[in-house]
């Protein structure tokens, strides 16, 4: 599938290294004003979205019916 291009309007804006990612601060990712725009380690993002989103418990729970613990 090819790119959208047009996403990809914050990589002009904050250039980042290997392993890292551009955060959007407010959570728009329309808003690509450099004020708007931080750089963050991959993994740090990744959990960061996990938590937000509620993943890692879900995850917890997965893991908890896999291991055949008790849940609650």
């Amino acid at each position: 599938m090819p790119r959208d291009r047009k996403s990809d309007a914050h990589m002009k804006v904050l250039h980042v290294g290997p392993g890292e990612v551009r955060d959007h601060v407010d959570g728009d990712k329309t808003n690509n004003a450099k004020s708007n725009l931080r750089p963050m380690a991959r993994g740090a993002h990744t959990a960061m979205h996990n938590r937000t989103r509620g993943l890692g418990k879900l995850r917890k729970a997965l893991a908890m019916v896999k291991n055949k613990e008790r849940l609650y």
